[in-house]
């Protein structure tokens, strides 16, 4: 019954993952075809950061939600199969750290898009979030090797 009710989340976690990823990637590709219609204001000056920022942006929260994506669908299979931590979510969970730093920083950032803002922004939080997703996938890690040893013990 709980394996139902984690699939069920899961799933639901998974379509909402899904449609945030197609929106950052729309906004992101509307910010370069079509600039005006998403507030994009380029400038010869810093274009090579805004572009930066903007790819930034898209590319890191697209990879962000496929890999929380990846470890819900890892993380259901391991339990169809008996695995409560499958060893395959541990580098999941790192690189899902860094692409959420990266989708934050950029998105603090956004206001050089919009000649909002010219300040190069760096918030404690998207550095506080990023570390605890790492501090979980160390925590994960070790939880990955229990669960070996106790499945050897007879």
């Amino acid at each position: 019954n709980s394996i139902k009710s984690i699939t069920a989340i899961s799933i639901a976690i998974m379509v909402f993952c899904g449609l945030s990823a197609f929106i950052v990637i729309v906004q992101g590709i509307f910010g370069f075809v079509s600039p005006e219609q998403v507030g994009v204001i380029w400038s010869d000056e810093i274009k090579g950061f805004q572009m930066l920022v903007a790819l930034g942006r898209m590319l890191g929260g697209a990879a962000f939600f496929g890999l929380i994506t990846a470890f819900l669908i890892k993380s259901i299979k391991g339990l169809k199969n008996g695995v409560l931590f499958p060893a395959s979510n541990v580098p999941v969970l790192y690189f899902s750290a860094l692409a959420l730093f990266i989708y934050n920083f950029c998105y603090a950032n956004g206001g050089i898009l919009t000649g909002a803002d010219h300040n190069l922004l760096l918030d404690t939080d998207d550095i506080t979030i990023s570390l605890i997703i790492v501090v979980f996938a160390m925590i994960y890690k070790i939880a990955v090797k229990i669960s070996d040893e106790n499945s050897l013990t007879i």
